[in-house]
């Protein structure tokens, strides 16, 4: 079995990604947060690693559409500009788009690792986040077509 490996305060931690994983569920991340723009603790400078994301208690995706404006305690939302795998313990490479606001213009991106796991989820191998009112949006619109 596929070992992946990253590295914390200088130490590896190893696992298969499915089973090794961080639970994101911060409120703030879904897309249907209208609360908006005003987000900015610090939290952003997560370690890099294998993710998973929930909105409430439900698996959750990066979006593959534009997220609206003021949404994600956000202004910089990052969307997925092309599907997640569709096969089982398929991992891809995929890229991830910045968008400003309600401009769904591309004007950033940055690569993130996917993977679909058994019992329907992704965990994503996240890279940090340049900084304040960047974030990773989490929504359920999965989009397994299974």
């Amino acid at each position: 079995m596929y070992q992946d490996c990253v590295f914390i305060n200088g130490t590896a931690q190893c696992g298969e990604a499915c089973e090794h994983y961080t639970e994101l569920n911060d409120n703030w991340l879904s897309e249907y947060n209208i609360n908006g723009n005003s987000y900015c603790n610090g939290n952003y400078d997560s370690p890099k690693g294998w993710y998973r994301m929930f909105v409430g208690q439900t698996s959750a995706q990066i979006p593959e559409t534009c997220v609206q404006d003021s949404r994600c305690g956000s202004y910089d939302h990052l969307k997925m500009t092309q599907p997640h795998p569709t096969q089982y313990n398929q991992t891809v490479t995929r890229y991830l788009c910045y968008t400003y606001g309600s401009n769904c213009y591309c004007y950033s991106s940055q690569s993130v690792t996917v993977k679909l796991c058994l019992g329907d989820f992704y965990v994503y191998k996240l890279q940090r986040l340049p900084g304040c009112y960047t974030a990773y949006c989490a929504g359920n619109d999965l989009s397994l077509n299974l």
